[in-house]
């Protein structure tokens, strides 16, 4: 692969922005129209590609890496879904946890306390390649990630809108 071929390949996806032709939308995502179910069927997608990721044997980082993305979309889903928030309200990864422990989700647990202060020391850690996590946390995220996740879901009394079934 040559500098030619970076180009194009630059050239066709700011051709499918501009146009915006970006093909078939995600099944999973193609029905949703509201910012709470988009950012619930995120989730949903996340966790559904960690559950594949696990049957191979060297996916720690993408599995982490995905359920970190998945609690927050997860978070915010229900900001979104019960409150005035929209998703475009947080820019800032803290604030989603912040808000989450503000509206007592996780009743006096501090979980989303918890989360985000491992979430802020070791996820950068992580990403730039300072810790690399071994197969146990991956798969120790990806469980915490679906119980969050199912929790909110039950939470929201929103399972029949969960695409995780």
């Amino acid at each position: 692969m040559g500098l030619e071929d970076v180009v194009d390949a630059v050239d066709h996806v700011e051709g499918l922005l501009a146009d915006g032709e970006t093909g078939p939308v995600q099944d999973s995502l193609s029905w949703q129209r509201e910012d709470a179910d988009i950012q619930l069927g995120k989730a949903c997608a996340m966790l559904g590609t960690c559950r594949q990721l696990r049957e191979g044997t060297n996916n720690n980082v993408s599995i982490v890496e995905l359920s970190f993305n998945a609690i927050e979309r997860s978070f915010q889903f229900y900001l979104v879904e019960m409150t005035a928030s929209e998703s475009s309200d947080y820019h800032e990864h803290g604030a989603v946890y912040r808000d989450i422990a503000n509206r007592g989700v996780f009743s006096d647990e501090n979980i989303a306390g918890r989360v985000d202060s491992f979430r802020a020391e070791h996820r950068s850690r992580i990403y730039y390649d300072i810790d690399r996590p071994g197969r146990d946390l991956a798969l120790g995220m990806h469980d915490l990630a679906e119980e969050v996740h199912s929790y909110i879901v039950a939470f929201a009394d929103a399972q029949s809108r969960c695409s995780c079934g």
